[in-house]
This record gives C-alpha cells, structure tokens and sequence, in this order.
C-alpha cells in the first residue's frame, strides 16, 4: 500500500510577481479538475455524473484501465476521490485539501493511498508514482493559475 501526501504552495504573498488567487478560484479549479480530470491530463478520458448532495461519480479511462470513483466535495475546503469498492478494481483515494496557515496564503495538501502491485522487478514503483504525483498536482496548480489569470474556467482547453 502507497501512503503519501505533499504540499503545494499556490500564493507567496511576497513575491509581487506572481498574482495570488482566491480561495474561490482556487477551489473552482480543484473542482474543474475533479470533474473534467482529461483538461489537466489529456491521457485521461472522463465520464462524470452530476453533482447531487456534495458526491458524485465518475469513469476514468487511462489506456487499457478503467476506475470508477466516488467523489466527495467539501466546498471550499477539499476533494476526496475513491475508488468505488464494490467494483473488482484497484483501491485507490486521494484528497486534495486546501489549507491557508495565514490569510491570503494558500496552499494544497495532496494526500494519495493505493493498492501497488506486487512486482519483481528492480524499479521502484512506489518512488516513480510519488514523482509522478507531485509533477502532476504541480501541473495542475499552474494551470489554475493560469485559468484563473486568463478568466476562463468556463471555456474549453485546447
């Protein structure tokens, strides 16, 4: 089992630079890329359900494997996806939670637990998706910087 979680800065109020996000763009992000996971990365195919009571569920497609999630919002506060049980699949979950220590300065702690196949070889799996985990969620806050910046949560990315 994969147990791991790291912290992604997305304002340093000291650095006039860069332009710092609301809480609410920020969460509108998270949510834009819990719902259309294929905009942040175009490997995925999504297939999500409307939203009813803070949940819903999605397909997602990654090559050869399909998961399907349970996704719990806590509105203005975190995501929490997870692999739905009762489905012969890999158990996967993951958080997305944002935390602001001090007004103005947010950041997102990801927080990632899997099932990891048991395999012979001499490569570390668990390093590589760590690796993989971080670049990604890294990714995807700059992209909603960028979103946010550009006014265009709404449209479509190309």
């Amino acid at each position: 089992m994969l147990e791991f979680e790291h912290i992604v800065q997305v304002n340093d109020l000291t650095n006039s630079g860069l332009a710092a996000l609301t809480r609410s763009q920020l969460w509108q992000g998270l949510l834009l890329r819990a719902r259309n996971p294929e905009r942040f990365n175009p490997g995925l195919q999504c297939l999500a359900q409307p939203i009813v009571n803070n949940q819903f569920l999605r397909n997602i497609e990654a090559g050869e494997f399909t998961f399907v999630e349970q996704v719990t919002l806590e509105p203005e506060a975190a995501i929490h996806t997870e692999t739905v049980s009762d489905l012969k699949q890999l158990h996967a979950e993951s958080t997305a939670r944002i935390e602001e220590p001090q007004p103005g300065y947010l950041f997102v702690r990801f927080s990632y637990k899997r099932e990891l196949e048991v395999t012979t070889d001499a490569v570390d799996v668990a390093e590589h998706l760590k690796s993989a985990y971080v670049q990604v969620d890294r990714d995807a806050v700059a992209l909603i910087r960028l979103l946010a910046e550009s006014e265009l949560f709404d449209q479509s990315i190309n």
